[in-house]
């Protein structure tokens, strides 16, 4: 075992062990109602007949008590219920080997991004598969665990190597991946926390006190505001004639809070013609009312 991966089974232990906010706390309680809630919907035979409320109740908080943001995709998703349901059901079939048949899935089904995949494998085989979101990355960024990979490694290449590091890392710890999920924006307090995780189902940075005034929790609202309807509306942006937010297969957004060691881009994009990068910082809690840089 090297010094680096002692180090980084250290801090997650110390986050497994210490005190939790209590959201967190109820997101590893809920762990066993969402696995026999959605668990039997999420098998090669049943995917293939899943209703489109059934899947789409799956994608909503209040339901997975684990995972915001995935709703987002419920148009994508169920535009074609044919190819959701085929694509399902290949994304869940242990008989086929875990890269390909996750490659096969983001590649036929619209919308279907790692966020959304890897939850979905979290619920149908939770000791197989962990979870790979814009937190996750983070975390395994900033402890020195995010693997290399090959140049043009597919979606599903990529997941595999991933998915080895979360496995090695919960048996280490002596926990479930369900669980080392929900410690993400607990692990690096020296870093900037995951953006995405949700305090009583409201958006709230982890670690951060919740904003004690209301000009505050108001500029707090409208710099995410926007930095959401940069995202949603970026073709109408004089900057999308040059640049394209970032995407890779899998990852339709990986623009968004893109996860780097030292914390999350706001909106990563990259030049149509040239190689060269823009990154978009929305300044937060500044004083000022200029608020990107």
């Amino acid at each position: 075992m090297s010094e680096a991966f002692e180090e980084a089974t250290q801090r997650v232990y110390d986050a497994l062990t210490g005190g939790k906010p209590d959201q967190v706390r109820k997101i590893i309680a809920a762990r066993e109602e969402v696995l026999e809630r959605y668990g039997p919907l999420f098998t090669p035979e049943n995917a293939r007949e899943i209703e489109e409320h059934e899947f789409t109740s799956f994608l909503h908080f209040r339901n997975n008590k684990h995972w915001s943001g995935l709703d987002r995709s419920i148009p994508h998703l169920t535009s074609d219920m044919e190819e959701l349901r085929e694509g399902l059901s290949v994304l869940v079939d242990l008989s086929k080997p875990l890269a390909k048949r996750t490659t096969a899935a983001v590649r036929k089904v619209k919308g279907m991004g790692k966020a959304t995949a890897t939850a979905i494998l979290q619920v149908a085989h939770p000791e197989e598969c962990g979870v790979w979101n814009s937190t996750s990355e983070h975390g395994l960024k900033a402890l020195g665990l995010w693997p290399r990979f090959e140049r043009g490694a597919a979606f599903g290449e990529r997941y595999d190597k991933i998915n080895a590091r979360l496995r090695r890392l919960a048996e280490a710890v002596e926990t479930d991946l369900w669980t080392l999920d929900a410690l993400w924006g607990l692990i690096d307090e020296e870093t900037q926390p995951s953006p995405n995780l949700q305090i009583d189902g409201k958006d709230q940075e982890a670690g951060d006190p919740a904003p004690e005034d209301t000009e505050a929790a108001a500029r707090f609202g409208l710099e995410k505001y926007l930095q959401e309807f940069l995202r949603d509306n970026w073709a109408t942006t004089e900057l999308a004639q040059e640049w394209a937010l970032h995407a890779e297969e899998g990852e339709p957004e990986a623009g968004f809070e893109y996860p780097v060691s030292v914390g999350y881009i706001d909106l990563l994009a990259r030049h149509r013609e040239e190689d060269r990068w823009l990154v978009i910082e929305l300044k937060r809690g500044e004083s000022t009312d200029r608020t990107v840089g």
